[in-house]
């Protein structure tokens, strides 16, 4: 803990130039150097969008350093809430406790958030992981540069991205979760494929729930969907199947294991907080 008095320095622009301001965004190139290492972070607003997001690439130069981004935010809550896979977890903002103090810094995989009951800022990420939650600041581990075992450790060129996302309302009323998996899951271009051929085999309509998993069987001839409540609460979700000839058949997360009866058409379940279910689509010819 005691590196929170051990600041170097911060980083200073050197340069700077509006990349343009069009229908879809505006960004600012901003050229860095701190220590012997140099960045150059793109920064962009979408049109009609609140999320603010850093693109950055570092030559990262340097031994026995970490380098961090932080955001004080306008937001007094007690804890935060962080990502994991298939749900998330709250952690304190405060060090009351030894226990809290040892917890100076914790892991959260696509974003933190800090809300109250009107509003919340969160901040996600596509690859760091290491996150420093202390009153009202949000903080995150970029890289570092230790020499043992390795003397070369994350020497080089890296390329990142987070985002600064403030929102309305609490989390469980925000869309934080949606924009999370925007930015760890963009789009795919298939070049001279006709849209009408892209068909998925099922449509998942429930706003708590997310469709995590879409593949072949381990054993099977058919796809097999895996679905999460991702909101902590009791969810509402309908699955639509494409195909007349379709049909889901519930089975367990090791595929070995089917469970009650097959339907067909559309299904409509409720999920408990942060359950997982899992089904296989078969095909009756």
């Amino acid at each position: 803990i005691s590196y929170e008095d051990m600041v170097v320095e911060t980083a200073e622009s050197h340069a700077w130039q509006s990349l343009g301001a069009g229908p879809v965004s505006q960004s600012l190139l901003f050229k860095l150097k701190i220590g012997n290492s140099r960045i150059d972070q793109r920064i962009t607003l979408q049109t009609n969008s609140k999320a603010l997001e850093f693109d950055t690439k570092v030559d990262w130069q340097e031994s026995h350093r970490m380098l961090r981004t932080s955001f004080p935010v306008n937001v007094q809550t007690d804890f935060a809430t962080c990502d994991i896979q298939y749900g998330h977890v709250k952690r304190p903002t405060h060090r009351n406790t030894t226990w809290d103090m040892a917890r100076f810094e914790v892991a959260a995989q696509k974003y933190v958030d800090m809300s109250d009951q009107q509003k919340g800022v969160a901040l996600l990420n596509d690859c760091k992981y290491g996150h420093k939650l202390h009153d009202n600041i949000l903080d995150l581990h970029l890289l570092r540069a230790p020499t043992h075992p390795d003397p070369d450790a994350d020497l080089g060129t890296h390329q990142f991205s987070y985002v600064l996302y403030p929102h309305n309302n609490t989390f469980q009323q925000s869309d934080v979760i949606e924009q999370a998996q925007q930015l760890n899951q963009e789009p795919l271009l298939f070049v001279g494929k006709p849209l009408s051929d892209l068909k998925p085999p099922v449509l998942v309509d429930g706003p708590n729930v997310g469709l995590e998993v879409l593949k072949k069987a381990e054993k099977e001839n058919c796809w097999v969907i895996r679905i999460v409540e991702r909101k902590g609460m009791k969810s509402l979700v309908r699955l639509h199947l494409t195909s007349s000839t379709s049909s889901l058949q519930p089975t367990d997360l090791m595929e070995w294991n089917d469970s009650g009866q097959s339907s067909a058409g559309e299904v409509k379940l409720f999920l408990k907080p942060f359950e997982i279910k899992t089904f296989k689509i078969t095909q009756s010819f």
